[in-house]
Protein backbone atom coordinates (compact mmCIF):
# COMPACT_ATOMS: atom_id res chain seq x y z
CA UNK A 1 0.00 0.00 0.00
CA UNK A 2 1.51 3.28 -0.59
CA UNK A 3 -0.12 4.56 2.37
CA UNK A 4 2.83 2.11 4.14
CA UNK A 5 5.84 3.45 1.68
CA UNK A 6 8.54 5.66 3.18
CA UNK A 7 9.79 6.54 -0.50
CA UNK A 8 7.47 6.70 -3.52
CA UNK A 9 9.14 7.97 -7.01
CA UNK A 10 6.74 8.21 -9.72
CA UNK A 11 8.32 8.31 -13.27
CA UNK A 12 11.70 10.21 -11.51
CA UNK A 13 13.96 11.66 -14.63
CA UNK A 14 17.17 13.46 -14.49
CA UNK A 15 19.31 15.19 -17.04
CA UNK A 16 22.94 16.96 -16.68
CA UNK A 17 23.21 19.57 -19.23
CA UNK A 18 26.44 20.03 -19.83
CA UNK A 19 28.19 23.19 -22.21
CA UNK A 20 29.31 22.26 -26.05
CA UNK A 21 28.53 18.31 -24.87
CA UNK A 22 25.93 15.86 -25.38
CA UNK A 23 23.47 15.80 -22.06
CA UNK A 24 23.75 12.63 -19.71
CA UNK A 25 20.59 11.20 -18.65
CA UNK A 26 21.18 9.48 -15.16
CA UNK A 27 17.40 8.85 -14.57
CA UNK A 28 15.38 7.49 -16.71
CA UNK A 29 11.58 7.39 -15.75
CA UNK A 30 12.61 5.56 -11.79
CA UNK A 31 9.15 4.96 -10.24
CA UNK A 32 9.91 2.86 -6.82
CA UNK A 33 8.31 2.30 -4.02
CA UNK A 34 9.88 1.56 -0.06
CA UNK A 35 7.80 -0.63 2.06
CA UNK A 36 7.92 1.38 5.71
CA UNK A 37 10.05 -0.79 7.87
CA UNK A 38 12.11 -2.69 5.02
CA UNK A 39 15.90 -2.33 4.77
CA UNK A 40 15.84 -1.42 1.28
CA UNK A 41 18.96 -2.07 -1.20
CA UNK A 42 19.81 -0.20 -4.14
CA UNK A 43 22.08 -1.30 -6.07
CA UNK A 44 23.30 -1.01 -9.65
CA UNK A 45 26.85 -0.56 -10.91
CA UNK A 46 28.36 2.79 -11.23
CA UNK A 47 27.25 5.35 -12.78
CA UNK A 48 23.60 3.32 -12.63
CA UNK A 49 22.04 6.20 -10.88
CA UNK A 50 21.94 5.32 -7.04
CA UNK A 51 23.27 8.67 -5.60
CA UNK A 52 21.28 10.76 -8.17
CA UNK A 53 18.16 9.10 -7.20
CA UNK A 54 19.70 9.73 -3.33
CA UNK A 55 20.50 13.38 -3.68
CA UNK A 56 16.71 13.97 -4.95
CA UNK A 57 15.43 12.35 -2.26
CA UNK A 58 17.31 14.28 0.31
CA UNK A 59 16.62 17.87 -2.10
CA UNK A 60 20.05 18.92 -2.63
CA UNK A 61 19.47 18.57 -6.21
CA UNK A 62 15.89 18.93 -8.18
CA UNK A 63 14.62 16.03 -10.86
CA UNK A 64 14.33 16.81 -14.78
CA UNK A 65 10.76 15.73 -14.44
CA UNK A 66 8.86 13.22 -12.16
CA UNK A 67 8.27 13.52 -8.51
CA UNK A 68 9.57 12.00 -4.86
CA UNK A 69 8.18 11.98 -1.72
CA UNK A 70 9.38 11.02 1.04
CA UNK A 71 7.97 9.98 5.00
CA UNK A 72 4.67 11.01 2.90
CA UNK A 73 5.69 14.45 2.01
CA UNK A 74 7.43 15.79 -1.37
CA UNK A 75 10.87 15.43 -0.83
CA UNK A 76 11.55 19.26 -0.87
CA UNK A 77 9.29 19.83 2.26
CA UNK A 78 11.30 20.99 5.02
CA UNK A 79 9.54 19.41 8.04
CA UNK A 80 10.38 16.20 7.11
CA UNK A 81 14.36 16.67 7.50
CA UNK A 82 13.91 16.06 11.10
CA UNK A 83 12.70 12.94 10.59
CA UNK A 84 15.23 11.44 8.09
CA UNK A 85 19.33 10.41 8.87
CA UNK A 86 21.36 10.71 6.44
CA UNK A 87 25.05 9.99 5.25
CA UNK A 88 26.26 11.17 1.89
CA UNK A 89 28.80 9.11 -0.62
CA UNK A 90 32.18 10.32 0.60
CA UNK A 91 30.97 12.46 3.39
CA UNK A 92 33.90 15.32 4.62
CA UNK A 93 34.01 16.81 8.68
CA UNK A 94 35.55 19.36 9.84
CA UNK A 95 39.63 17.90 10.84
CA UNK A 96 39.76 19.90 14.37
CA UNK A 97 36.70 19.26 15.91
CA UNK A 98 36.46 16.29 18.03
CA UNK A 99 33.80 13.53 17.65
CA UNK A 100 31.97 14.76 20.40
CA UNK A 101 31.78 18.53 19.24
CA UNK A 102 30.77 17.11 15.85
CA UNK A 103 27.97 15.18 17.24
CA UNK A 104 27.07 18.12 19.59
CA UNK A 105 27.04 20.68 16.46
CA UNK A 106 24.86 17.89 14.86
CA UNK A 107 22.63 18.26 17.70
CA UNK A 108 21.85 21.58 18.07
CA UNK A 109 20.94 21.67 14.50
CA UNK A 110 18.33 19.22 14.64
CA UNK A 111 17.23 20.86 17.88
CA UNK A 112 17.66 17.89 20.26
CA UNK A 113 16.97 19.29 23.66
CA UNK A 114 20.41 19.70 25.44
CA UNK A 115 19.22 18.09 28.36
CA UNK A 116 19.03 14.93 26.34
CA UNK A 117 21.89 15.79 23.64
CA UNK A 118 24.67 14.59 25.68
CA UNK A 119 22.84 11.15 26.64
CA UNK A 120 22.12 11.05 23.07
CA UNK A 121 25.89 11.62 21.63
CA UNK A 122 27.01 9.20 24.55
CA UNK A 123 24.20 6.14 22.97
CA UNK A 124 25.65 6.22 19.68
CA UNK A 125 29.05 6.34 19.83
CA UNK A 126 28.84 3.76 21.67
CA UNK A 127 26.47 1.78 19.00
CA UNK A 128 29.14 2.89 16.38
CA UNK A 129 32.34 1.79 19.03
CA UNK A 130 33.73 4.53 18.86
CA UNK A 131 33.56 6.22 22.67
CA UNK A 132 36.96 5.56 23.06
CA UNK A 133 37.51 8.23 20.67
CA UNK A 134 34.87 10.47 21.50
CA UNK A 135 37.70 13.49 22.42
CA UNK A 136 39.66 13.10 19.22
CA UNK A 137 39.78 14.90 16.40
CA UNK A 138 38.13 13.92 13.11
CA UNK A 139 40.94 14.56 11.52
CA UNK A 140 43.50 12.08 13.39
CA UNK A 141 40.28 9.54 11.69
CA UNK A 142 40.82 6.81 9.49
CA UNK A 143 38.38 6.07 6.37
CA UNK A 144 36.68 3.75 8.62
CA UNK A 145 36.55 5.88 11.74
CA UNK A 146 34.88 8.34 9.47
CA UNK A 147 32.56 6.22 8.27
CA UNK A 148 31.11 5.24 11.81
CA UNK A 149 30.92 8.99 12.66
CA UNK A 150 28.88 9.60 9.68
CA UNK A 151 26.62 6.86 10.83
CA UNK A 152 26.93 7.94 14.58
CA UNK A 153 25.25 11.33 13.16
CA UNK A 154 22.78 9.64 10.70
CA UNK A 155 21.03 8.13 13.76
CA UNK A 156 21.53 10.87 15.84
CA UNK A 157 17.82 12.18 16.09
CA UNK A 158 16.17 8.38 15.97
CA UNK A 159 14.86 8.96 12.52
CA UNK A 160 11.98 6.88 11.23
CA UNK A 161 13.72 6.77 7.79
CA UNK A 162 17.63 6.22 7.10
CA UNK A 163 19.03 7.12 3.96
CA UNK A 164 22.67 5.72 3.34
CA UNK A 165 25.12 6.00 0.20
CA UNK A 166 27.31 3.80 0.11
CA UNK A 167 27.21 3.03 4.32
CA UNK A 168 29.81 -0.17 4.12
CA UNK A 169 32.46 1.89 2.42
CA UNK A 170 35.44 1.73 3.93
CA UNK A 171 34.57 -0.61 6.58
CA UNK A 172 36.54 -3.76 7.19
CA UNK A 173 34.99 -6.94 7.98
CA UNK A 174 34.71 -6.45 11.27
CA UNK A 175 33.38 -3.11 11.06
CA UNK A 176 30.62 -3.87 8.14
CA UNK A 177 29.21 -7.37 10.70
CA UNK A 178 28.97 -4.41 13.52
CA UNK A 179 27.01 -2.10 10.47
CA UNK A 180 25.00 -4.60 9.69
CA UNK A 181 24.14 -5.32 13.20
CA UNK A 182 23.43 -1.39 13.87
CA UNK A 183 20.97 -1.29 10.71
CA UNK A 184 19.00 -4.44 12.09
CA UNK A 185 18.84 -2.84 15.57
CA UNK A 186 17.27 0.33 13.51
CA UNK A 187 14.63 -1.48 11.82
CA UNK A 188 13.66 -3.42 15.18
CA UNK A 189 13.16 0.02 16.29
CA UNK A 190 10.68 0.67 13.72
CA UNK A 191 13.00 2.61 11.54
CA UNK A 192 12.96 2.08 7.64
CA UNK A 193 16.71 2.06 5.87
CA UNK A 194 17.18 2.62 2.67
CA UNK A 195 20.94 2.37 1.49
CA UNK A 196 23.03 1.86 -1.83
CA UNK A 197 25.95 -0.78 -1.76
CA UNK A 198 28.67 -2.23 -3.56
CA UNK A 199 29.05 -5.15 -1.67
CA UNK A 200 26.11 -7.56 -2.22
CA UNK A 201 27.06 -10.42 0.40
CA UNK A 202 26.07 -8.20 2.87
CA UNK A 203 23.10 -7.12 1.20
CA UNK A 204 21.65 -10.27 0.86
CA UNK A 205 22.23 -10.40 4.58
CA UNK A 206 20.38 -7.72 6.19
CA UNK A 207 17.80 -6.42 3.28
CA UNK A 208 14.40 -7.73 2.55
CA UNK A 209 13.81 -5.68 -0.35
CA UNK A 210 15.65 -4.97 -3.26
CA UNK A 211 16.07 -2.63 -6.60
CA UNK A 212 18.86 -2.83 -9.46
CA UNK A 213 19.39 0.18 -11.49
CA UNK A 214 21.64 0.17 -14.92
CA UNK A 215 22.11 3.47 -16.81
CA UNK A 216 19.10 5.00 -14.76
CA UNK A 217 16.53 2.60 -15.64
CA UNK A 218 15.12 0.04 -12.94
CA UNK A 219 15.66 -3.06 -14.05
CA UNK A 220 13.79 -5.03 -11.56
CA UNK A 221 12.51 -4.22 -7.47
CA UNK A 222 10.56 -6.25 -5.09
CA UNK A 223 11.31 -8.97 -1.92
CA UNK A 224 14.46 -10.65 -2.25
CA UNK A 225 13.22 -14.21 -1.12
CA UNK A 226 10.37 -13.58 -4.43
CA UNK A 227 13.59 -11.93 -6.76
CA UNK A 228 16.11 -14.97 -5.40
CA UNK A 229 13.70 -17.83 -5.97
CA UNK A 230 14.50 -21.35 -6.06
CA UNK A 231 16.54 -22.10 -9.04
CA UNK A 232 17.24 -25.85 -8.08
CA UNK A 233 17.99 -28.40 -5.78
CA UNK A 234 20.47 -28.63 -3.02
CA UNK A 235 21.18 -32.46 -1.34
CA UNK A 236 22.99 -32.94 2.14
CA UNK A 237 24.69 -36.00 2.31
CA UNK A 238 24.86 -37.45 5.28
CA UNK A 239 29.19 -38.82 6.34
CA UNK A 240 30.64 -42.42 5.21
CA UNK A 241 27.74 -42.70 2.23
CA UNK A 242 30.36 -42.95 -0.36
CA UNK A 243 27.56 -45.41 -2.62
CA UNK A 244 25.49 -42.42 -2.75
CA UNK A 245 27.65 -40.07 -2.97
CA UNK A 246 28.73 -41.43 -6.39
CA UNK A 247 24.94 -42.15 -7.02
CA UNK A 248 24.78 -37.69 -7.42
CA UNK A 249 27.91 -36.28 -7.96
CA UNK A 250 28.35 -36.38 -11.66
CA UNK A 251 24.68 -34.69 -12.12
CA UNK A 252 25.78 -32.11 -9.31
CA UNK A 253 27.09 -28.40 -10.54
CA UNK A 254 28.46 -28.06 -7.20
CA UNK A 255 29.72 -30.33 -4.28
CA UNK A 256 31.45 -29.07 -1.04
CA UNK A 257 32.80 -31.21 1.68
CA UNK A 258 31.84 -30.32 5.51
CA UNK A 259 34.03 -30.43 8.30
CA UNK A 260 31.97 -33.13 9.68
CA UNK A 261 32.16 -35.29 6.82
CA UNK A 262 28.81 -34.60 4.96
CA UNK A 263 28.70 -33.22 1.56
CA UNK A 264 26.52 -30.63 0.07
CA UNK A 265 25.74 -30.83 -3.73
CA UNK A 266 23.87 -28.54 -5.46
CA UNK A 267 21.74 -29.51 -8.80
CA UNK A 268 20.11 -27.51 -11.44
CA UNK A 269 16.24 -26.97 -11.68
CA UNK A 270 15.10 -30.24 -14.11
CA UNK A 271 12.68 -33.27 -13.80
CA UNK A 272 15.47 -35.66 -14.60
CA UNK A 273 17.37 -34.11 -11.67
CA UNK A 274 14.12 -34.43 -9.62
CA UNK A 275 13.47 -37.97 -10.17
CA UNK A 276 16.98 -38.77 -9.28
CA UNK A 277 16.73 -37.19 -6.39
CA UNK A 278 13.48 -38.74 -5.57
CA UNK A 279 14.97 -41.82 -6.35
CA UNK A 280 17.74 -41.36 -3.59
CA UNK A 281 15.65 -40.61 -1.10
CA UNK A 282 13.87 -43.51 -1.73
CA UNK A 283 16.69 -45.85 -1.27
CA UNK A 284 18.56 -44.31 0.91
CA UNK A 285 16.05 -41.98 3.34
CA UNK A 286 18.38 -41.90 6.25
CA UNK A 287 21.37 -40.59 4.54
CA UNK A 288 19.99 -37.55 2.32
CA UNK A 289 18.08 -34.18 3.04
CA UNK A 290 16.57 -32.79 0.09
CA UNK A 291 15.82 -28.41 -0.04
CA UNK A 292 15.42 -25.68 -2.83
CA UNK A 293 18.18 -24.35 -3.88
CA UNK A 294 18.28 -20.19 -4.12
CA UNK A 295 20.28 -18.18 -6.62
CA UNK A 296 22.89 -15.94 -4.92
CA UNK A 297 22.28 -12.24 -4.84
CA UNK A 298 25.82 -11.74 -6.56
CA UNK A 299 24.72 -14.25 -9.56
CA UNK A 300 21.24 -12.63 -10.11
CA UNK A 301 22.81 -9.10 -9.56
CA UNK A 302 25.27 -9.62 -13.10
CA UNK A 303 22.81 -11.93 -14.60
CA UNK A 304 20.08 -9.00 -14.56
CA UNK A 305 22.79 -6.10 -15.31
CA UNK A 306 23.75 -9.13 -18.47
CA UNK A 307 20.76 -9.48 -19.67
CA UNK A 308 18.95 -6.24 -19.11
CA UNK A 309 16.31 -6.95 -16.44
CA UNK A 310 15.05 -10.16 -18.15
CA UNK A 311 14.51 -12.22 -15.22
CA UNK A 312 13.66 -15.37 -17.50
Amino acid sequence: MESEAVIITEGLSKVYKRLFKPSVKALDTLSISVPKGSVFGFLGPNGAGKTTTIKILMDLIKASSGTAAVLGKPSYDVEVKGMIGFLPDSPAFSPQLTAYEFLNICGKLLKIPSERRSARIENVLDAVKMSPHARDKIGSFSRGMLQRIGVAQAILNEPKLLILDEPLLGLDPYGRQEFKQIILGEQAKGTSVFFSSHILSDVEEICDHIAILNKGKMLCCGKIDDLLAASGSKAVVAPNNDDLLKELVTSAVTTSKRDDGSWILTFENSSEIKAMLTKAVEKFPQSIKISASHEKLEDFFFRIIKGDGKTE
